[in-house]
C-alpha cells in the first residue's frame, strides 16, 4: 500500500465529498469502541452515488479496502482498517 497519499490525492480532483488524508482525522477513525487501533489510509465522506462509485473504483484499481463506519459503536473492530 506504499504511496497510498499520492493516489488519494489523484482522487481528490474528481470526488465531490469530503476526503481526509491529514494525521489528525485518519487518528479520530482509527478507534471505535473495542480495543482496537488501526490508522486508515484516509477517511471518505461521500456526497453522492457517484462518489461512492468512485471510491468503490479507485479502491478497486489501488488494492484498497473499504471500510463502512456508521457510529463507530463497534465492539469487536469492525470498523477499523487500513482502508478508506
Amino acid at each position: 500500500m506504499k504511496e497510498t497519499g499520492n493516489y488519494l490525492k489523484k482522487l481528490i480532483n474528481t470526488f465531490e465529498g469530503d476526503l481526509f488524508t491529514d494525521y489528525l482525522t485518519r487518528t479520530l477513525y482509527a478507534t471505535d469502541a473495542s480495543a482496537y487501533k488501526e490508522l486508515p489510509a484516509g477517511v471518505a465522506l461521500p456526497k453522492n452515488n457517484t462518489d461512492i462509485k468512485l471510491l468503490i473504483n479507485y479502491a478497486k484499481e489501488k488494492g484498497l479496502t473499504l471500510i463502512p463506519r456508521a457510529a463507530g459503536t463497534s465492539l469487536a473492530g469492525q470498523v477499523v482498517g487500513n482502508g478508506l
